[in-house]
Parts: structure tokens; sequence; C-alpha cells
């Protein structure tokens, strides 16, 4: 099955921390753009020592390069994954993902 075919509309938004009026940091998150990604299941029967790959539940790919991970998320139909580790080299960007809501 091919990449691009599995690949769908998602808004990416990027996290920007501001300080409230009492000091605390409170994080806003606002729209970058809506990118393509073909986003996939984890496989659970490969056994990695990785703590960021066992904690995720989705991996994706994408052509966007300018994501850096726990400061990006991505939303499509109220679902949001957050962008735990990515890696830009290559020809697609390799995103480790985990569904918080």
């Amino acid at each position: 099955m091919s990449v691009n075919r599995s690949m769908k509309k998602y808004m990416l938004q990027k996290n920007n921390p501001v300080r409230s009026p009492s000091g605390a940091e409170k994080y806003i998150w606002t729209d970058v753009m809506e990118i393509d990604a073909a986003v996939y299941k984890k496989n659970d029967f490969k056994v990695i020592t990785s703590e960021k790959y066992m904690e995720s539940t989705h991996v994706g790919l994408t052509y966007y390069k300018d994501i850096q991970s726990d400061s990006f998320r991505l939303i499509r139909d109220n679902t949001v994954y957050e962008i735990t580790d990515c890696n830009t080299e290559g020809r697609f960007a390799n995103i480790l993902l985990k569904v918080v809501t």
C-alpha cells in the first residue's frame, strides 16, 4: 500500500507557553497549518527498548519537516495526537504519536 494513498489532512498546532497574571505558565495551542500525514496504529508485537516508542500509540509519516517533538500536535476528527518524537532526516519526517483525547 502506498504511503501517498494513506495521506490525510491533519491540523498542525504549536504550543505557545505564556505567563498568566499570577506568574504560572499557561499553554495555548495555535494552528500552524494543515498538513498531509499518513498515521498508522503502532504494531505492538515488536519488542523495542525505546521508552518513547513504548508509550506511543501511533506512528506517522509526513512531508512537512519543521516539526519538533513535545511542542507540536496533530488534530483530526476530534482526536488529538501529541508528537512525542520525530526524525526529519530522509524523504519523510517520521513521527511518533500518542493519543491524548
